[in-house]
């Protein structure tokens, strides 16, 4: 039996697989009582219901389309006609797609968008602006082209630039950047902050950065007070030379040590031979530097020293140089002495051709600490004549020292005025001034009127160097490895050797022996 025609009520028209075809579909309105026909054809599609205004068939309408959709009901929208007729309000209200480029003079707005939908019209000129506080991740291709000057102000807020590779070996990085007062960076060679480095340092960071550059040595300006000793023979043997001044210890991987002819200059040095370095002894004190050499082939005359330190050149002077001879005979005449005491004829001071000691005696003066009177005095016959150029070494020994009151008994070891008579006073020119402690024990020695001198607790001996070469006096104090130097002009004059010592609160005995004299 054909099922044309054939009507079927139903809620809800069926999806297409499930239909009868050639039937119509009376849909039930939801809530009401009336119907919506629909007409299904043999394929099962669906055709377009009748549609009649009273009993007149018509042709279908948008306004024929009744709209169920509760919201849009509730929007005034009941059927197509009220749909379409919103929706292109809607359209009107939407944008274009661009299809020209433009700029933000142009086209000065663009579109925001809030939290809850609403939309607004921006500035075009803002876009970006606020770029500084986003994480922002660059693509290839992407890059900032200044148009026109352009300033970042800190306000005194930290700028930095993090998880820069490493170039620090990489030859082609050799430009830095810089900066003028105004703030203005750009790039440079470096010339121009390394010119002006030493305007920026302060003279301790100069020094500092100096020493640095040499490996921890100092680079401060060197100085040679003495060339000890200051003649040397041609023998065919080794010979230690130790120079004393100030900024010695060269680097023990840079540095030389040169013979220089006695007419070279620093802009001219004549280089006469080069002390191997294996032949050298460094010292850190920068007090101190040796070195052995054998001068058989070295003619005649006297010498400049040049050290180099890593850094620079210092060449001695007129005044510190060494001197070659053929053979060297040391000329110490017969010393006849004249003695002064607190006690006449107490016969506590002892001079011979080389050595002066004393040993106190409290029938010259009674034992007391605190009691610095000078008790003895020596006072040799002529060792040096007026235009004598010298060398002279002496060994100091004190001996017998017992404990006893504290006290600083003073004693006093050099040379005087030939022309001065002996007398319980300090007649010396040039000196070697200490002072023994009996109750911790020990002894100072301090060269002339220096106020730096050595002082080593239960040590009781050191040596002193006197050097008069062309009208100026050196003289250094040695104990324990260290030593003090001073220099001040020499007096034209004949020298005697002079000692004279204090008071004790014990028994004392001092001995000072030449161990080296040499005129040149």
């Amino acid at each position: 039996m054909s099922n044309i025609g054939k009507i079927i009520r139903v809620n809800a028209l069926p999806p297409i697989g499930e239909r009868e075809t050639n039937v119509i579909y009376q849909v039930a309105e939801p809530g009401g009582a009336t119907y919506t026909d629909y007409a299904i054809d043999v394929n099962g599609d669906l055709k377009t219901h009748a549609v009649v205004e009273g009993s007149i068939p018509v042709e279908l309408s948008d306004k024929h389309v009744s709209i169920s959709n509760p919201d849009l009901i509730a929007e005034g929208i009941a059927s197509q006609a009220d749909y379409n007729a919103n929706t292109r309000e809607r359209l009107t209200l939407k944008l274009d797609i661009p299809s020209v480029d433009g700029n933000a003079q142009d086209y000065p707005k663009i579109i925001g968008l809030n939290d809850n939908g609403e939309v607004a019209k921006l500035p075009a000129g803002d876009l970006g602006k606020n770029v500084a506080n986003s994480s922002l991740t660059t693509v290839a291709g992407a890059g900032l082209t200044l148009g026109a000057n352009w300033t970042l102000n800190t306000f005194g807020l930290y700028y930095s630039i993090t998880g820069l590779s490493d170039v620090s070996n990489d030859s082609t990085f050799n430009t830095f950047l810089s900066q003028n007062a105004s703030g203005r960076v750009g790039k440079t060679n470096g010339k121009q902050p390394f010119l002006s480095l030493p305007t920026t340092l302060s003279t301790a960071e100069k020094t500092a950065w100096k020493t640095a550059m040499n490996g921890g040595w100092t680079t401060a300006t060197m100085s040679v007070a003495s060339i000890s000793p200051p003649i040397v023979d041609r023998a065919n043997k080794p010979t230690w030379i130790t120079l004393k001044g100030a900024n010695l210890n060269l680097p023990p991987t840079s540095f030389k040590i040169e013979l220089c002819t006695e007419s070279s200059t620093d802009l001219n040095p004549v280089v006469v031979a080069e002390i191997p370095a294996s032949q050298v002894q460094l010292y850190d004190n920068g007090i101190d530097l040796s070195f052995w050499f054998n001068f058989s082939t070295i003619a005649e005359g006297k010498y400049k020293i040049r050290l180099w330190n890593g850094v620079a050149y210092y060449l001695t002077g007129a005044n510190t140089m060494l001197q070659i001879v053929n053979s060297i005979v040391p000329s110490i005449p017969p010393l006849t002495w004249t003695y002064a005491e607190y006690t006449p004829g107490s016969n506590t001071m002892i001079g011979g051709n080389s050595s002066v000691t004393y040993n106190s005696n409290p029938a010259n003066k009674a034992y007391q600490g605190n009691d610095l009177t000078t008790v003895s005095a020596g006072k040799s016959s002529e060792l040096f004549g007026e235009d004598d150029n010298f060398y002279l070494r002496i060994g100091i020994n004190i001996t017998n020292v017992q404990s006893g009151a504290d006290n600083n008994t003073p004693f006093v070891i050099g040379l005087c005025n030939n022309a001065d008579a002996v007398a319980l006073s300090d007649l010396s020119v040039i000196k070697g001034r200490g002072s023994i402690n009996y109750r911790g024990g020990g002894i100072s020695i301090f060269p002339d009127l220096s106020s730096q001198g050595v002082t080593f607790w239960g040590i009781y001996t050191g040596e002193m160097q006197i050097i008069r070469n062309n009208g100026l006096f050196t003289i250094s104090v040695t104990m324990n490895n260290t030593t003090r130097i001073y220099t001040k002009s020499a007096p034209v004059i004949a020298l005697s050797l002079f000692a004279m010592i204090g008071n004790s609160p014990s028994a004392t005995s001092a001995s000072f022996n030449i161990l080296e004299q040499y005129k040149f």
